[in-house]
């Protein structure tokens, strides 16, 4: 497991890992320009194509064929298949394909350098997952938020996040410590208590698209949450670093005590996390709007998606290497600020499918490659069950408390937290992916946690990952029969106004929305993109519109809200086709 504790350290670019790597005082260093200056044999990138193909394909067949056989959604049956590859059953990456060394040679001291070849593709994949992939998720993430249906769901979010991180670490340090103190000290206990208070929404973010219910007040919810979530999670580790240096603890002496973060104090660590904050704020409100509004201006829309990853890369980095935060973070309110000038989806149409249709199934592949089952034991498999019931329950109570305490503050009717959209709200928080990867790293780096340990903790984060879409999924089946027996009461109906020949049937589905973003009857309508349609989604009024280059436009939802619909935007139409007729009779 030494080499994927190397590999899972790449995921964490930033000053803390740096400074872990730069103290050890042992290491072997190929000399800097070997590798760039020996260039590419076709040879070995016919391999790395060979084995990326062998990748992509293998996730997409094998999820698409465990949600036709067992209902599996395809996002967790695409890390299964990435486990199936790896070492605990195919073990691609030691084919003897793959295996061949990379042999390199620096002239300057005659030295042959040997890197294992599937070493070198799973670096690869795992750097692209890690600056692209999930970076991608996460600004997808931001781009379809409204702030306003945030502060909506605000008290909820802030309780959610603080309880998500606080209840998973007293919970299991509590359990650990005192039930199996055997085999985990306290230092050790809390460790993979931080380990499980970090969630990583990009998973459930996957699915909640795929599924088009990121309209939902629970999926609104957890982005708030994840957000303080992930931030909270970031400080406790920085406050368990010094307190396990300062003596707090007493605990082995294998322990590697080293700075971790910006700063020797909580203090100046926390000065680090605000003053990134104000400068993410300040330059996506007055840089990113305008840039992109100004492309818009000049015609120069192709270049929209490029300046858009820039940024989105660029507030990635920065989160990470001057803020202390986790990047995914700067990668969300990218796409928050983006979306304020660019709310034609321009960049996401160009970006979206080569992310869907190449990097989504890698990365999802990619966290299967990395888990070794076959090193556990029957008593640490039993652990690692008990740790995943815990890292399930924690985050799922912790939402429930959330929405009860909300509702306890005075919601009524529609704005009161139903036990379908609780359990939602739990299921999309109890992944953690590859910020819990990223932590455990960590841990494992400065030898806070045993090589088992680890595994165990990488187990239940891949288990937590797969079950946070099957909970969803299971939620949203209950969601939606909940919702049929309501549509009943209401007589939801289906209307189809057809093909628009010489306005243009696009044309008119936009005109519709822009004179519902004009309106104050009705509120801006969320756009979702799917299979070559647009659907617009007014939530509070339980009406979908949507454009199909087939069918023409079609108005889906409560009879009462479409009839009103449809006399505004007659209304408005005929008002400026009397403007027309005006300005003919006077020039007349």
């Amino acid at each position: 497991m030494k080499k994927a504790s190397i590999l899972f350290s790449i995921l964490s670019v930033s000053c803390t890992a740096t400074s872990l790597f730069s103290n050890h005082s042992h290491h072997l260093t190929i000399p800097e320009g070997v590798l760039s200056g020996s260039g590419l044999h076709p040879i070995f990138v016919a391999k790395f194509t060979f084995f990326l193909a062998l990748l992509i394909l293998w996730t997409t067949l094998l999820g698409k064929l465990l949600k036709i056989m067992f209902n599996i959604p395809v996002i967790a049956g695409q890390i299964i298949a990435g486990i199936f590859l790896g070492p605990s059953l195919f073990d691609i990456k030691h084919l003897s394909l793959f295996v061949e060394p990379y042999v390199v040679f620096d002239r300057t001291s005659g030295i042959l350098y040997s890197l294992a070849s599937s070493d070198l593709f799973i670096v690869f994949i795992l750097l692209l997952s890690a600056a692209f992939t999930v970076p991608y998720l996460l600004w997808i993430a931001g781009h379809e938020t409204d702030i306003q249906d945030i502060l909506k769901v605000g008290f909820t979010a802030i309780t959610a996040g603080i309880l998500g991180a606080v209840v998973p670490i007293s919970i299991t340090a509590l359990i650990l410590f005192y039930l199996l103190s055997s085999h985990f000290d306290i230092v050790q206990s809390l460790g993979v208590g931080i380990v499980l208070a970090a969630t990583s929404v990009s998973i459930p973010i996957a699915m909640l698209f795929s599924r088009k219910k990121m309209h939902l007040r629970s999926s609104k919810a957890t982005l708030g949450a994840a957000i303080v979530d992930d931030i909270l999670a970031v400080v406790l580790l920085s406050i368990f670093f010094i307190s396990v240096k300062s003596g707090v603890f007493t605990v082995s002496d294998t322990v590697i005590l080293q700075d971790y973060g910006h700063g020797r104090t909580i203090i100046q660590a926390l000065v680090y996390m605000i003053v990134s904050f104000a400068v993410i704020f300040l330059a996506g409100y007055y840089l990113i709007p305008p840039i992109i509004r100004k492309l818009k201006e000049k015609s120069q829309t192709p270049l929209i998606a490029s300046i858009t990853n820039g940024f989105m890369l660029l507030y990635f980095a920065f989160a990470e290497l001057v803020g202390g935060l986790a990047g995914i973070t700067g990668a969300y309110f990218a796409g928050l600020f983006h979306r304020m000038g660019d709310k034609r989806h321009a960049a996401e149409k160009v970006i979206s499918p080569f992310v869907n249709g190449i990097l989504l199934p890698i990365f999802l592949g990619s966290i299967g490659l990395q888990v070794d089952l076959s090193v556990l034991n029957f008593n640490q498999w039993l652990i690692t069950i008990l740790l995943l019931f815990i890292a399930v329950i924690t985050k799922m109570g912790s939402c429930f408390m959330a929405t009860s305490l909300s509702n306890l503050r005075g919601k009524r009717g529609k704005n009161r937290w139903r036990t379908v959209d609780s359990f939602l709200f739990g299921s999309s928080m109890v992944a953690r992916g590859e910020v819990g990867l990223v932590v455990a790293t960590i841990l494992s780096g400065k030898q806070v946690l045993s090589p088992q340990q680890y595994v165990i903790c990488v187990v239940v984060i891949v288990l937590t990952t797969i079950a946070s879409p099957m909970m969803l999924s299971a939620g949203f089946y209950w969601l939606d029969k909940k919702e049929k027996r309501q549509r009943i009461k209401y007589k939801d109906v289906s209307v189809n106004i057809g093909m628009f020949d010489v306005v243009g049937t696009f044309q008119m589905f936009n005109i519709i929305l822009g004179r519902l973003d004009a309106s104050e009857k009705f509120k801006t309508p969320t756009v979702i993109f799917s299979e070559g349609r647009r659907i617009a989604s007014l939530e509070e009024n339980d009406v979908k519109i949507i454009y199909s280059p087939d069918e023409g436009i079609v108005f889906k939802g409560d009879e009462r809200e479409i009839k009103n619909l449809l006399k505004l935007v007659k209304s408005s139409i005929l008002a400026d086709i009397k403007n027309i007729s005006h300005g003919a009779i006077e020039q007349e």
